[in-house]
C-alpha cells in the first residue's frame, strides 16, 4: 500500500513540474487571441446534425411521423405530402385574407411571417416599406405603396419594382417554401406576360435617365420577356441595345444567347455567327462571362444532328478553362447531349468521353450554378442504361449520394426516371440476388416502382426456374399489389409463374401462392360486380390460370366457383384460353378427382368451340367416381347422339381387347 502511495506522489510531482515549465515558457510569449467566429442561431443544430451518420436512403419528413403510417399505394406517396402542404396553403390564405384575426404576436422571438399584413395609408407609406414589400415578393402591396408615394421614389427603388413586376408578373404572392408541390407537380405551362401599366411607366421613365440606369432597365425587360417566352420582343430590344453598345448586365447577355435557337432556329447555321457576335460584344464592354454564359452558348451549339460544331464546342470549353471558370453539371449535360444529337451512342469515342466526365465528378460536392444543372443525373443515368455499363452507373450513384448532390434530383419525375434507368440496368447486368439486394434497400423508401419496371422484372423472373426464385416472385406479387394495385394484368403475369407443382412438397410458398390466386379472383369478382372493370373485358386465360392454381392447391370449392362464374358471365370475358391451358385445367380437375369442375371445363370447351370435346367426355365417363348424376349432366352438354357415339366406341374397344 505504501509503495502505491509513493508512486502516486511521484507522478503528481512530475505533472506539477511539467505544468510549471510550460507556464514559464509561455509567460514571455505574446498571447494570441483567436479570431472571433460569427455564429448563427442554428449553427449548434448543424453541429449536432453532423455527428449523426448520413443515411443514403432516407425518407422525407412527411413520412417519418410514424413508421406504421408509411403509404402502401403509389398514389399515396403523392397524395400524403400534397395534403400536408395543402394545410399550409390554407393557413397562408387565412393569414393573408383575414389578417384581422391575428392581433397578437404569440411567437417568441417574434416571427416575421406570422405578422398580419396591415393596410398602409398615405401618411404611413415610405420607400422603406416599398422595398420591404418588394423583398417579400408582395406584388399587390408593393404597387399599392408605390401609388401612394407617387413620384417620391428613388430610381433604385423603381428599378427594384420593375424587376419584381417583370420576373413575377403572373404571380401575386410567392410561397417559396412549398417544397412538395414543386416536387410532385411539374408545371408545364409557360409563364404568362401580363401587360401591367406600371411596367411600361417604370420602363419608359428609367430608360430616359443616365446610361447605367437605362442599361439596367433594358436588361430587366429583356430578361422578363425572355423568361415569359416573348422571344421576338426580347430579341428586338436586345439587338437594339447591341447596336447602341448599351452596357447590359451579364443576365441579359445570357438570355440573349438562349434566345438564338428560338428566334434564328435550332438548325440554322447562322446561329453560330449570332452567338459569336454576342460573345464579342461582352468582350468589348468588359463583361466577364460566367458558367451560365458557357452553358447558354453550348445549348445554342449542341442542338444539331451533325458533328460540324464539335470543334466549336471544344474551343468554347478550352476558352472557359483558360478563364478559370468552373464547369457546372449543366456544362457536362450539354457535352453529353452532343452524342444524342449526332446519334452516335454506339461510338467508342462517345463512351470514352462519357466515362471521362463521370471520373471528373467523383468525390465532388457540386453546387447549383445553373437551372439546367438539375438535368445532369437523370441524363447521365439514362446514358449509362443505354450503354449497359453497370460500372459507370454505380459511379454515378456514388456521386449522387456524395455530399448534398442528391438535391439535384429536383422533382418526382426526374427521380423516377433516374431510379428506373438504374434499376433496369442492374436487372439486366446482375444476378437476381444482387438486383434484389439493391431493390429492397431502395424500394419503396427512395423510389416506388412504376408499371414499366415491374414488367421488366416479371419478364426477367420468367427466365428462371420457380424453385430458385419463388421468394422473389412472391416479393414482386406483394409490391405490385401495394404500389400498382389497379394493374390486374401485371398481377396475372406474376400469377402465371406460380406453378405449385414445380415447388417441393414442403415448400412454404404453396400457401402464399394459393392466397395470391384467391386475392386476385376476389378483386376481379368485386370489380365485375361493382361495374368497375366492365369497360375493359378480362381474358379467360387469366381465369384459367387462377382456377388451375386453386386446383393444385386443393381449393376445389373455390376453383369450381371461378369456373361457374366465368361460364355464367361469359359475355364479360375475352375467350383467350388456349388448348394447352384447357387441357391443363381439365387434367387438373381429373387429378383432383373433382368431376364437377371437370364438367365445367368441358362446358366451357363446348361453348368456345374447342375440338375433341367428345374425347374429353369419354375420359370423364370412364372415371370410377363418375355417377349417374354426372352422366345426366354429360348428356345435357354433349347430347344423346354424342353419348351414343361414346358408348359405341367403348363397345368396339372392348371387342378389340
Amino acid at each position: 500500500m505504501m509503495n502505491c502511495l509513493k508512486c502516486i506522489s511521484q507522478r503528481n510531482s512530475w505533472y506539477q513540474l511539467k505544468r510549471l515549465q510550460s507556464s514559464l515558457s509561455t509567460s514571455h510569449s505574446k498571447i494570441q487571441i483567436p479570431v472571433r467566429i460569427e455564429r448563427g442561431p442554428t449553427d449548434i443544430l448543424h453541429a449536432l446534425a453532423s455527428t449523426v451518420p448520413d443515411d443514403p436512403i432516407q425518407n422525407d419528413y412527411v413520412y417519418q411521423d410514424d413508421p406504421f403510417l408509411l403509404p402502401i399505394r403509389r398514389t399515396d406517396y403523392r397524395n400524403y405530402p400534397l395534403s400536408y402542404e395543402a394545410g399550409k396553403k390554407a393557413a397562408m390564405w387565412i393569414h393573408e385574407q383575414h389578417n384581422e384575426l391575428f392581433v397578437q404576436h404569440l411567437s417568441e422571438p417574434e416571427i416575421e411571417a406570422f405578422k398580419p399584413v396591415k393596410y398602409i395609408d398615405e401618411q404611413e407609406a415610405s420607400e422603406e416599406m416599398l422595398l420591404q414589400a418588394i423583398l417579400k415578393y408582395r406584388i399587390s402591396e408593393a404597387l399599392h405603396i408605390y401609388k401612394l408615394l407617387k413620384t417620391n421614389v428613388s430610381n433604385e427603388a423603381k428599378q427594384s419594382l420593375l424587376e419584381l413586376l417583370c420576373f413575377y408578373t403572373d404571380q401575386d404572392t410567392l410561397h417559396m417554401d412549398l417544397y412538395f408541390e414543386k416536387w410532385f407537380i411539374k408545371n408545364k405551362e409557360k409563364k404568362v406576360w401580363l401587360h401591367k401599366e406600371e411596367i411600361n411607366e417604370l420602363y419608359q421613365f428609367l430608360i430616359k435617365q443616365d446610361s447605367l440606369t437605362a442599361a439596367a432597365a433594358y436588361s430587366t425587360l429583356i430578361c422578363g420577356l425572355a423568361k415569359c417566352s416573348r422571344s421576338d420582343e426580347a430579341w428586338a430590344i436586345f439587338q437594339k441595345c447591341l447596336k447602341a453598345e448599351c452596357l447590359l448586365n451579364i443576365n441579359a447577355y445570357n438570355f440573349g444567347l438562349l434566345l438564338i435557337p428560338e428566334v434564328i432556329g435550332k438548325k440554322n447555321p447562322m446561329k453560330v455567327k449570332h452567338m459569336y457576335d454576342i460573345l464579342k460584344a461582352m468582350n468589348r464592354n468588359g463583361i466577364k462571362p460566367t458558367v451560365e454564359t458557357l452553358n447558354a452558348a453550348l445549348k445554342v451549339v449542341v442542338q444539331s444532328s451533325t458533328n460540324v460544331y464539335d470543334p466549336i464546342i471544344r474551343n468554347l470549353l478550352a476558352e472557359y478553362r483558360n478563364l478559370n471558370i468552373e464547369f457546372s453539371l449543366a456544362t457536362y449535360h450539354y457535352i453529353m447531349l452532343t452524342s444524342y444529337y449526332r446519334g452516335d451512342y454506339e461510338a467508342k469515342s462517345s463512351h470514352d468521353e462519357f466515362l471521362d466526365i463521370i471520373d471528373t465528378l467523383e468525390n465532388v460536392n457540386m453546387t447549383l450554378q445553373d437551372s439546367a444543372d438539375f438535368k445532369f443525373f437523370t441524363h447521365a443515368m439514362t446514358l449509362a442504361h443505354r450503354y449497359q455499363d453497370k460500372v459507370v452507373a454505380e459511379k454515378i450513384h456514388r456521386i449522387l449520394l456524395f455530399g448534398n448532390n442528391r438535391t439535384f434530383l429536383s422533382n418526382d419525375t426526374s427521380k423516377t426516371t433516374y431510379y428506373y434507368a438504374y434499376l433496369s440496368l442492374l436487372l439486366s447486368t446482375c444476378t437476381l440476388d444482387e438486383f434484389f439486394h439493391f431493390y429492397n434497400k431502395c424500394c419503396p423508401k427512395e423510389y416506388v416502382p412504376n408499371q414499366r419496371l415491374f414488367a421488366e422484372i416479371i419478364s426477367s423472373l420468367q427466365q428462371y426456374e420457380l424453385k430458385d426464385n419463388a421468394k422473389y416472385v412472391l416479393k414482386i406479387w406483394t409490391d405490385v399489389n401495394n404500389y400498382n394495385s389497379k394493374e390486374i394484368h401485371s398481377k396475372y403475369n406474376v400469377l402465371r409463374m406460380m406453378k405449385i407443382d414445380d415447388l417441393p412438397a414442403d415448400s412454404p410458398f404453396k400457401t402464399a401462392f394459393a392466397n395470391a390466386a384467391l386475392s386476385l379472383w376476389t378483386e376481379i369478382k368485386n370489380g365485375i360486380d361493382s361495374d368497375i372493370i366492365t369497360n375493359s373485358p378480362l381474358e379467360t386465360g387469366m381465369i384459367a390460370c387462377i382456377a388451375i392454381l386453386l386446383l393444385h392447391s386443393g381449393l376445389l370449392k373455390e376453383s369450381i366457383e371461378v369456373l361457374q362464374y366465368t361460364i355464367k358471365k361469359s359475355h364479360l370475358f375475352l375467350p383467350t384460353i388456349n388448348q394447352q391451358q384447357l387441357n391443363e385445367l381439365f387434367e387438373g380437375c381429373i387429378s383432383a378427382e373433382c368431376i364437377e369442375a371437370a364438367l365445367l371445363a368441358l362446358e366451357y370447351a363446348i361453348n368456345s368451340g374447342f375440338p375433341q370435346t367428345v374425347k374429353m367426355g369419354m375420359k370423364l365417363k370412364n372415371l370410377p367416381q363418375f355417377t349417374s348424376n354426372d352422366h345426366d349432366k354429360l348428356i345435357s352438354l354433349l347430347g344423346v347422339d354424342a353419348l351414343n357415339m361414346l358408348n359405341t366406341s367403348e363397345k368396339k374397344a372392348k371387342v378389340l381387347r
